[in-house]
């Protein structure tokens, strides 16, 4: 079968991976010139196994109001004329109800788990280098309250082995000596050891270049413009560059996968957060943390990405473009400065923003639409790079007629409709 896949990132990538592995003919369309260029460029470079979890949570709502302006604050929304981010933010608030957050969760902690069992076999088969490290995800407390909140969480999962270990902040020092330097202070943290880091950007291209020696084909710098249908299905892509034939189609284009399906679904709710990261060089210093950090209380993340420390959270609702806001990243510098005042060469740091494609519940949009060749894999938001492998092997399944390893509840597109 001839497929065609639209977007080149982590999880257009893995998608394609999955499928040349059965036999497709697979073209990947990537409007960038090479692959991983967009929302998987500079991520936070966490792979969440037991940690994924919704954005819309019971204590969000308060978060965003009492925050609301502060160049710092973890959720920022800029007050525009936007009904496309309003009646977004309407739903996502919608989805902070405790019922709704858990449930979500038990979605998503499916899919992570299912995508980093086959993280690992890929890891293993393709012997991919993108800094990878296994040391866990030290998820770290300003207040007793919070981390109270968050072992609660925890406990909610009967499997032990799902669960984090919660740490008092001595404990969490000694675990990550880097924290020796820490400015600022954490009542505790909830350590999760089975967690991994690495970077999105060089697993993806790499990755593609594979593929490419195994005959997929990559048309990049080419913008997918229309979906052609002919009867019940699709018979093409229209791009800038001329018109693809395809025996299927799959859209997983990030924020632009929702203006591609446009005619067919007017209403898909992807919307375009804007995250930020820099990277910081590490080399000549000694003060970055070894293990991943996640600072709750600022929603941001700290990865050791061999000689680098990437720096990466916050979310921009109502943000135009891909520019990084001074503000934003000052922010995040002095955050890193905070926590880690040694750790490199903070004035150096390479600076970034990317638009995330958020789903008000926080889950992935799969699977098979009402037309028959097409499928979408997208609406990942803050997690493409540790649910890519099980999304695309969930399409490879569908395309191949096989019912998915794992039940899609709460994950398909017809949740919208």
């Amino acid at each position: 079968m001839k497929v065609i896949i639209v977007g080149a990132g982590v999880v257009g990538i893995t998608t394609a991976y999955y499928l040349e592995a059965e036999g497709h003919e697979v073209t990947v369309v990537e409007r960038q010139d090479r692959a991983g260029m967009e929302t998987s460029f500079a991520n936070a470079g966490q792979l969440c196994r037991y940690t994924a979890r919704p954005w819309a949570g019971p204590s969000v709502p308060a978060m965003i109001f009492r925050e609301m302006g502060r160049a710092s604050a973890p959720y920022l929304v800029r007050l525009r004329f936007d009904p496309q981010m309003w009646r977004w933010l309407v739903s996502f608030l919608a989805q902070c109800r405790t019922s709704k957050y858990q449930k979500t969760r038990s979605n998503l902690l499916r899919i992570a788990i299912h995508s980093s069992n086959l993280m690992d076999d890929l890891i293993a088969r393709e012997n991919i280098d993108f800094d990878h490290s296994r040391y866990g995800v030290l998820h770290l407390f300003q207040d007793q309250k919070s981390l109270d909140h968050a072992s609660e969480d925890e406990r909610r999962f009967a499997n032990t082995d799902i669960r984090g270990e919660t740490l008092d902040y001595t404990s969490c020092v000694a675990i990550e000596p880097a924290l020796n330097q820490c400015q600022t202070s954490f009542a505790g943290g909830i350590l999760h050891q089975h967690e991994q880091t690495g970077d999105a950007h060089q697993f993806t291209e790499k990755l593609a270049r594979i593929l490419a020696g195994r005959g997929v084909s990559f048309d990049y710098g080419v913008e997918a413009q229309k979906l052609i249908t002919e009867g019940e299905s699709f018979s093409s892509l229209r791009t800038n560059r001329g018109t693809i034939k395809a025996d299927a189609i799959v859209i997983g284009a990030a924020t632009h996968s929702a203006k591609l399906l446009s005619p067919m679904c007017p209403y898909l709710p992807i919307y375009p957060v804007k995250g930020y990261s820099i990277t910081i060089p590490t080399g000549g210093y000694n003060g970055a943390p070894k293990i991943g950090i996640h600072d709750s209380s600022r929603k941001i993340g700290f990865s050791r990405l061999g000689d680098r420390l990437r720096v990466a959270g916050t979310a921009e609702f109502g943000a135009p473009n891909t520019q990084p806001s001074p503000s934003r990243i000052e922010a995040l510098r002095d955050r890193a400065r905070t926590i880690f005042p040694g750790a490199g060469d903070f004035e150096a740091a390479q600076t970034w923003a990317g638009l995330r494609p958020m789903t008000p519940d926080g889950a992935p949009v799969l699977g098979q639409t009402k037309w028959k060749n097409l499928f979408v894999n997208t609406g990942h938001g803050s997690l493409g790079w540790s649910l890519a492998c099980g999304s695309g092997h969930i399409l490879a399944d569908l395309l191949a007629g096989r019912t998915p390893r794992i039940d899609l509840s709460g994950l398909t597109v017809d949740r919208f409709f």
